[in-house]
């Protein structure tokens, strides 16, 4: 009965996805299948892109995303697996489950996509495939032979041994899935691939979910708009149409969409869909202070609690308002990833029923960043509000120089010496500054000084000294001559004037 059903009824092709550790052999695995060499043109054997692919088994046709393994590119694999029907979660039987692996395994579950898993290097003297079924039950994983659901095929990338058993699976899972064609339906592809060429424009990679893409279509992703003045398959052959379950490569776009994100056509319905799904969030606006933060939980919900308690802090910072920038929110555990997105991003770490390994630990040291895990609600709260009130005090030290005028004194020249005391930083000859006719400190970014120069000398007593610290008391030249220098003025030197 099942038989009849699904040679009179039209299903499209399946979309998967590789995901796994580093170097346990995705792309060797999917070189193995489409007969290419993609690895061997990659700086390092790694591969640093996401990259579509369709090939054709037993007169099926299946699309193929290859997500990079390596922990720096997790934002990326996240973005694969959301676009996929089945994920082949690639492990090497030589190395078994490693951080990577784990952080692939939330993604599919997450997301609740089909798994199965793809255990390579079969043919290596250290293999030990029972290990690693055992290692991946720890990580509530169970293979068929193990009690479990989770399809498992034992295979050697470089032998291109049980790989016909591999896409025999994929086409039996996606059979059941029952991935029904939709060819009229509205278009819904999702990006994977997008850069700006000098000579091409903007180059846009995507899979076709439903609908059909033409040449001449207006679509939208990302909030741009764009008019499809070219269409290509994988292989670079032009195509005035694509449907449902097929990679292409686009151009119309001028401004360059988000990898992950979600194209319809203009005026759709789903137009909601086309926003970037993974902006950065900010909490609060028009601050002068913004403490960025990723964030890390055990589940979704506790991760959204956990993201408005620290919401409401924004208005409840002692004498500062403040605006909270949450630079990644996930599911997890702590990765290398998230160290380096707040390092990158002057922000902190913050975990929230999670743990992380020795080796995040020490890169956090070497890199500087604070992390912070927390069992209860009520201790991250105050932890990191006791965090944002002392904020303040750290703002004030990035700021290079700022100090009230005391008095003016007049010289001979024409020329004036400002008399100050140095209330934050320091002050040096050649420094850029500015004066403002209130406190820097309470005053918004955009609030124009009364002067901009340069700092000519400074003075204690008759001498010239080459700097001035906080607390103390100068003389100040300027170049050009401020003439309406006065008492209860203030002079700053910020970082960008």
């Amino acid at each position: 009965m099942s038989k009849n059903k699904s040679t009179t009824k039209k299903y499209r092709p399946p979309i998967v996805t590789f995901m796994g550790h580093v170097d346990h052999g995705k792309t060797s695995i999917l070189d193995a299948i489409r007969k290419t060499d993609v690895q061997g043109s990659e700086y390092g054997g790694i591969t640093q892109h996401t990259g579509a692919y369709q090939v054709s088994y037993k007169n099926k046709k299946i699309t193929f995303i290859d997500t990079p393994g390596h922990e720096a590119f997790s934002h990326m694999r996240a973005r694969g697996g959301r676009v996929a029907d089945i994920v082949v979660l690639v492990v090497a039987a030589d190395a078994g489950v490693k951080p990577q692996t784990k952080e692939a395994i939330g993604y599919a579950k997450e997301f609740g996509v089909t798994m199965i898993v793809a255990i390579n290097k079969i043919d290596l003297p250290g293999a030990d495939v029972q290990k690693v079924k055992q290692e991946l039950a720890q990580e509530n994983v169970l293979v068929e032979d193990w009690g479990g659901d989770v399809v498992s095929v034992e295979v050697s990338a470089k032998k291109k041994q049980n790989l016909d058993k591999l896409l025999e699976s994929v086409l039996a899972i996606s059979e059941f899935l029952e991935l029904e064609n939709k060819p009229m339906a509205e278009i819904e592809a999702t990006i994977v691939e997008s850069k700006k060429d000098r000579k091409r424009g903007v180059i846009v990679v995507a899979v076709v979910r439903s609908g059909t893409i033409k040449v001449s279509d207006k679509v939208t992703a990302s909030g741009h708009v764009a008019k499809i003045r070219s269409l290509a398959d994988m292989s670079g052959n032009r195509i005035e149409s694509a449907g449902p379950g097929s990679p292409i490569e686009l151009l119309g776009f001028k401004n360059v969409p988000n990898v992950g994100d979600v194209m319809v056509a203009q005026g759709s319905d789903l137009a909601e869909l086309a926003a970037d799904r993974d902006r950065v969030q900010v909490i609060g606006q028009n601050t002068k202070r913004v403490v960025s933060i990723v964030l890390r939980a055990d589940t979704k919900g506790t991760l959204e609690v956990v993201q408005e308690s620290l919401s409401e802090l924004v208005s409840s910072a002692v004498g500062v308002t403040f605006s909270i920038k949450f630079l990644k929110s996930a599911t997890g555990e702590i990765v290398a990833s998230d160290i380096e997105l707040a390092s990158s991003g002057d922000g902190i770490v913050i975990g929230f029923s999670t743990k992380f390994s020795k080796s995040v630990k020490d890169l956090a040291r070497d890199l500087g960043i604070t992390v912070k895990t927390y069992k209860t609600i009520y201790d991250l709260v105050d932890d990191v509000k006791d965090f944002l009130e002392g904020s303040a005090v750290s703002e004030e030290e990035k700021i290079k120089g700022r100090a009230e005028i005391l008095k003016i004194f007049k010289l001979p020249s024409g020329d004036n010496i400002i008399g100050c005391k140095v209330l934050a930083g320091s002050l040096k000859p050649n420094m850029r500054v500015a004066i403002y006719d209130k406190n820097p400190a309470d005053i918004d970014e955009d609030y124009a000084p009364l002067y901009r120069g340069n700092i000519k000398k400074l003075k204690i007593g008759q001498g010239d000294v080459n700097v001035v610290g906080k607390d103390n008391e100068c003389g100040v030249l300027l170049k050009p001559i401020f003439h309406d220098a006065q008492k209860g003025l203030f002079l700053e030197v910020p970082y960008q004037i």
